[in-house]
């Protein structure tokens, strides 16, 4: 097994956590962006490639597994509420009256 400060383990946990960020929804090169252009409280000032290249690897995947969780928190809260779902229905609705063969 790689250890985790082999190439390809650290190659397939930077894979993960863009991911990840996928997921939550920073994609499309902006998780570039993320990486090198933004500095965070939670990485000692640092940006996410500075403490990744420092070896503070975990707290990189802390943050973003924070933000991961926070995100589907706030998902499951917004799927349990009634009113927002029916706006949600109704916009889809609207849509699909708009572009009734495209649904």
């Amino acid at each position: 097994m790689p250890t985790p400060d082999s190439g390809h383990e650290a190659q397939r946990r930077a894979a993960a956590i863009n991911y990840l960020l996928g997921l939550i929804g920073l994609s499309d090169g902006r998780e570039t962006v993320w990486w090198n252009h933004r500095i965070y409280d939670e990485l000692g000032g640092h940006t996410p490639t500075q403490a990744w290249l420092a070896g503070d690897v975990q707290a990189v995947e802390q943050l973003v597994r924070g933000w991961y969780l926070d995100t589907e928190r706030a998902l499951e809260e917004r799927r349990r509420d009634p009113a927002f779902m029916a706006m949600i229905q109704h916009k889809i609705d609207a849509l699909k009256a708009k572009l009734p063969n495209a649904c």
